[in-house]
């Protein structure tokens, strides 16, 4: 990392023995190939790296596409991280080598087709964080059966797209980051597509009123984090749909300020974040 390579082909140069070809003959099989902060690193000569085996590879911080990763004869690739100007997804990539994780934080991707969707069958983690997103397209989640974590945070998302599928069928996602997307509405069914929802981040959003109907579809859902929303009207028991929910945080938000905040009914609850105003009067609350 933070070095001068401008070509991933460099590599073989420096570690012969890592591609095939070495005098054991036996390619290698690495758990992670860091070249993140490589600022210069803009090329992937093809072939260059044939038969090597990567886990994880860390491209983040370079000028590198993950479409070019497909060219270097990896044998295998399980996670890739990458941080490009790219104007589309790297379904082919994904496709090629079957990838389990794809993060393309802060490219301008701006819109997924249908085509980029239907190679992503096997991501089981997908992060989309800043990558201009506004609307997601029918049947994403569908489109991903194996899908666990997703982050979509830093974009402005109309969040309604979420859980339009035709086919009505759950998904399977555990971890779902909305947070930075500007949102001050959630409908009644925008959870409604991932029951086994385990961890919802949305920090840094507008949100003003929250009623207890949003989360009724959410019954395992563990962790609820709200930092950073206004949160000034909140339904009473709003809390109640959560049964499984052991830990909420609230930081920088106003509900205190709220006649009731309603924390009957959370009754898993063992850790919550809260920070109390400067007030002429102490704050009570009921938990």
């Amino acid at each position: 990392t933070l070095s001068c390579l401008q070509d991933m082909g460099e590599l073989a140069g420096m570690f012969p023995d890592l591609v095939q070809g070495s005098s054991s003959g036996v390619s290698w099989t690495l758990k992670m190939l860091d070249l993140s902060l490589n600022w210069g690193l803009k090329m992937a000569s093809p072939g260059s790296l044939q038969g090597l085996r990567v886990e994880i590879l860390n491209l983040r911080g370079t000028q590198l596409g993950a479409v070019a990763v497909k060219a270097l004869g990896l044998e295998k690739l399980d996670v890739l991280y990458a941080q490009t100007a790219t104007a589309e997804l790297a379904a082919e990539t994904v496709a090629h080598f079957e990838l389990q994780g794809l993060t393309v934080e802060r490219s301008k991707i701006g819109y997924i087709s249908q085509e980029a969707l239907a190679s992503c069958r096997s991501l089981e983690i997908l992060g989309l964080s800043g990558t201009g997103l506004t609307e997601l397209p029918p049947g994403f989640l569908a489109a991903m059966p194996r899908l666990r974590r997703l982050d979509l945070s830093g974009n402005r998302l109309q969040i309604t797209t979420l859980c339009r599928n035709e086919t009505g069928d759950a998904s399977g996602l555990t971890t779902l980051n909305l947070s930075g997307n500007g949102l001050s509405t959630l409908p009644p069914a925008t959870f409604s597509c991932v029951p086994h929802l385990r961890e919802l981040l949305l920090p840094y959003n507008q949100l003003l009123s929250l009623q207890g109907h949003l989360f009724q579809d959410l019954q395992q859902l563990e962790t609820l984090n709200l930092d950073k929303n206004p949160l000034l009207n909140l339904g009473k028991s709003w809390l109640a749909a959560l049964p499984a929910l052991t830990t909420l945080s609230l930081l920088d938000t106003q509900i205190l300020r709220s006649p009731d905040p309603g924390f009957w009914g959370a009754k898993s609850l063992h850790t919550l974040s809260l920070r109390l105003p400067a007030l002429d009067a102490p704050a009570v609350l009921s938990l």
